[in-house]
């Protein structure tokens, strides 16, 4: 057993270095990294972290044409490195069909896809799902029918797929189209060895409208808020328990006093009390609103349910939210004081709904867009936000007391090759970097990584950044050798290959440039070390063996 696990170590130590001769991630905005720029269009993109610093990234792929749209992906290493098949690894076809929608989510110890396909030009008739192994293998036998066209339903709907996790199992939410008539929200629930729960296309909720978002509350359940095409339709939010009953008895509207929506792009996220918060642009006077509902339907900030965030004259657009640690953060395109483009600005609140920054935003771009698409993603204490303007896909971090940590309308991280509108993904890791995939103009996948400073990685950057620890693989004992440093206040935090923080080492004012950690006390397995100091970011893998 100790022999094996030692071969597989030392397999990983040297594939380690040969990754170090090949990376892959750019230092320079004026180029462009591709994931994938094979023959035919590639949209869509799906991704999230590997657990070590890389990232499983998915999309839809036409490189075959009328054959039949496939779902491809890719698993890049930490230093951008390939993992799979040059330009992408074939997951899934639907011959002579096309795959309308997919996404993809971490779950168990892999990768659960799911996707709905149906004729070209025509429509979805199937939703199925398949689990994967991190390897990219399937582990069940065929992929499972969640739903699909029967008896009065005449599709599946191309609008709208989700897929999130709980204890059971995982939850996947779709819209079924009936014969004459509207489409209607349903969802069903798989178990971990992939059979449904509930029987097929069974589970039905017209919720008030046709058009979607759903979230997870954190204990097994989910928010669905709905509404219909026009602008100003008012959004509905129901709640559904672990075992797939309403909670609420009538969908309750939370947009009666903000005039109702403004665009698609409403949003839904959940604290970790099982409450929901909606965010949105109104269609008149188009402000951004915020909304708060709980599991029984009550709205506790009373007055219709719904504050607004921003209320300087012009119609916003495009609003994004994270919520973290009971803080909610939203960032929106914003044309006030007469702009022909918008601007960028952001807020946060708490979940009182009361602005925590200066009121109405504070604006991290002044450049000129048409449309920045701006998205959020928490690292650390900050959030990092992107969007593009000026002619470039930039990057700014924000400090929890509203500090711009990077220069003024955020450093480029691509000026080449632009996100296609709001086709894109960033993934956080534990170093503090933040790995952007998006599907640019091109109908090409790209990727770039960014740093805490707020420069883009290649090796020559990345290898500075990296402690030495010695013996790799250690048994007992390990050594880590810290670099010269102006500030002696440092942390190390040792986490687990899944993310789990397992031990903290301060070492205020520690004269020793060799720090000694136990592993006695560590299972075999693979480790990350990150060191933070006032002067440094510092990081490293080591593998335990016993």
């Amino acid at each position: 057993m100790k022999k094996n696990l030692l071969s597989t170590v030392l397999i990983f130590i040297l594939t380690l270095v040969t990754y170090n001769v090949n990376a892959q991630f750019l230092d320079d905005s004026t180029q462009t990294y591709f994931v994938c720029n094979a023959t035919g269009s590639q949209r869509a993109v799906r991704a999230f972290s590997d657990g070590n610093g890389g990232t499983f990234s998915f999309w839809l792929d036409k490189r075959d044409g009328l054959v039949g749209s496939s779902i491809y992906g890719q698993h890049l290493d930490s230093l951008g490195n390939p993992q799979w098949a040059s330009n992408g690894k074939f997951f899934t076809q639907a011959a002579g069909k096309e795959i309308w929608l997919m996404d993809a989510i971490q779950w168990q110890s892999g990768i659960l896809l799911a996707w709905i396909q149906g004729g070209f030009g025509v429509g979805g008739d199937t939703l199925l799902c398949q689990y994967f192994d991190n390897a990219g293998t399937p582990q069940w036998s065929s992929a499972t029918l969640v739903g699909n066209k029967q008896g009065g339903i005449i599709y599946v709907s191309t609008d709208n797929l989700d897929i999130f996790s709980n204890d059971n199992g995982a939850t996947i939410t779709f819209g079924l189209v009936p014969s004459g008539g509207n489409t209607y929200y349903s969802f069903n629930n798989i178990d971990n060895t992939g059979n449904l729960v509930y029987p097929l296309n069974s589970k039905s909720y017209s919720g008030g409208g046709y058009y979607y978002r759903t979230a997870p509350d954190h204990k097994n359940g989910f928010y669905v808020a709905t509404a219909t095409g026009g602008l100003g339709s008012h959004i509905f939010v129901g709640h559904f328990d672990e075992a797939g009953n309403s909670t609420i008895s009538s969908p309750v509207d939370i947009s009666t006093v903000a005039g109702g929506r403004g665009g698609d792009q409403w949003k839904v996220v959940c604290d970790n009390d099982t409450n929901a918060y909606v965010v949105w642009d109104s269609n008149s006077p188009g402000d951004v609103y915020i909304a708060k509902i709980n599991p029984d339907g009550n709205l506790p900030w009373g007055g219709g349910g719904a504050k607004p965030i921003c209320t300087v004259p012009g119609y916003k657009a495009n609003p994004e939210v994270i919520i973290s640690n009971d803080t909610i953060s939203v960032i929106w395109n914003d044309p006030r004081l007469g702009a022909a483009n918008y601007k960028v600005y952001m807020q946060k609140l708490d979940t009182a709904g009361n602005s925590l920054w200066t009121p109405d935003g504070i604006l991290l771009s002044d450049l000129p867009s048409y449309n920045p698409y701006p998205k959020l993603v928490k690292v650390g204490t900050n959030v990092v936000a992107t969007f593009t303007v000026g002619s470039k896909f930039r990057a700014q971090q924000i400090a929890p007391d509203s500090s711009i940590l990077w220069q003024q309308n955020g450093i480029a991280v691509n000026i080449s090759n632009l996100p296609f509108y709001d086709d894109y993904v960033l993934v956080p890791s534990l170093d503090g970097t933040v790995t952007a995939i998006w599907r640019e103009n091109m109908e090409n996948i790209c990727a770039s990584r960014i740093r805490p400073n707020g420069t883009l990685t290649n090796i020559t950057n990345i290898q500075q950044g990296l402690l030495s620890v010695y013996p790799n693989p250690a048994t007992d004992e390990l050594n880590i050798i810290l670099p010269a440093t102006k500030n002696n206040e440092v942390q190390l935090s040792i986490f687990n290959s899944l993310g789990r923080l397992v031990k903290i080492i301060s070492l205020n004012n520690s004269p020793d440039s060799n720090v000694k950690l136990n592993t006695s006390d560590l299972i075999s397995g693979y480790y990350f070390i990150k060191l933070n100091g006032s002067d440094m970011n510092m990081t490293a893998h080591f593998c335990v063996v016993k």
